[in-house]
């Protein structure tokens, strides 16, 4: 086949995943993390869940469907780190924020005040949080904020796609709900909470263009729950989870009065071509 020839097949090739981009995406993303699931049976203990998978559909996706441009435009976006020091507050400071109360109005309701164990230490809990940045945050927020949800805001109000982005994040979990023995996430409140958490994300994304930001958030909430929630399970641990969950739709609520629904930001452009800003 002579060089033109290779083009047009190539060129070819590229229309569909070009033209169904999202579909592209959701089906690899709920494919390649899904993939270990059915392993549970053999060993209950073993991860249900490839936590790269939203990140390599992403990839994936965004190299079929635009080659290698579309991909490298996708990587770009771990590399905004400079943003106003107001979205670091928000993004480190919010998801800790909200644990924090959480715990404060679980106790003050009757439940025993958390035993956190010996102290981890900085070092230990910097490190944590280091390794959450990258296995929950980078490897999930380059796929659902990075790659979904300006995709979900071409054609639909960013409230709109935060919503109906939280109801795909929520079902990716399914592994994990219906794989837990102990019922660490018990399914209402974590659904309403990461429904809530979507919009949130979105707000962040949409007002300062950031993925890194996302990521920030995720690992912030992630590693503060970890160090807090196992310390309550108990008669009182799903108390915690519905205030938990009922703080992030009381924010998410704040967010959506002060940045409205239509865009959930201020600023910046939330209909950017192919989906990537």
């Amino acid at each position: 086949m002579n060089r033109a020839g290779r083009a047009a097949a190539v060129s070819a090739g590229s229309i569909w995943p070009a033209g169904h981009r999202l579909t592209l995406f959701l089906v690899l993303a709920f494919a390649i993390s899904w993939l270990v699931w059915p392993l549970t049976l053999l060993n209950p203990n073993s991860s249900p869940l490839i936590p790269f998978g939203p990140a390599v559909a992403a990839a994936t996706t965004a190299f079929l469907a635009g080659g290698k441009s579309e991909l490298l435009q996708l990587l770009r976006q771990l590399a905004r780190w400079r943003v106003a020091g107001r979205w670091y507050l928000a993004a480190l400071g919010l998801p800790c924020l909200l644990v924090m109360v959480a715990t404060g109005l679980t106790v003050s309701g009757g439940a025993p005040a958390p035993e956190l164990g010996p102290n981890p230490g900085w070092f230990m809990l910097l490190g944590s949080f280091a390794f959450t940045l990258v296995t929950v945050g980078l490897f999930e927020e380059l796929g659902w904020r990075g790659y979904a949800l300006p995709l979900l805001q071409q054609n639909r109000p960013a409230l709109s796609a935060a919503l109906l982005l939280g109801l795909v994040w929520a079902a990716w979990h399914l592994p994990e709900l219906l794989s837990d023995p102990t019922g660490q996430r018990p399914a209402l409140p974590f659904l309403l909470m990461v429904l809530a958490q979507s919009v949130l994300l979105a707000w962040l994304y949409n007002s300062s263009g950031s993925v890194p930001i996302c990521m920030l958030f995720h690992a912030a909430f992630n590693t503060s729950g970890a160090l807090v929630f196992p310390a309550l399970l108990g008669p009182d641990y799903l108390t915690l989870w519905w205030t938990v969950a009922l703080l992030h739709v009381m924010a998410a609520l704040v967010v959506i009065a002060l940045a409205g629904p239509a865009r959930l930001a201020r600023t910046l452009d939330t209909t950017p071509s192919h989906g990537i800003t």
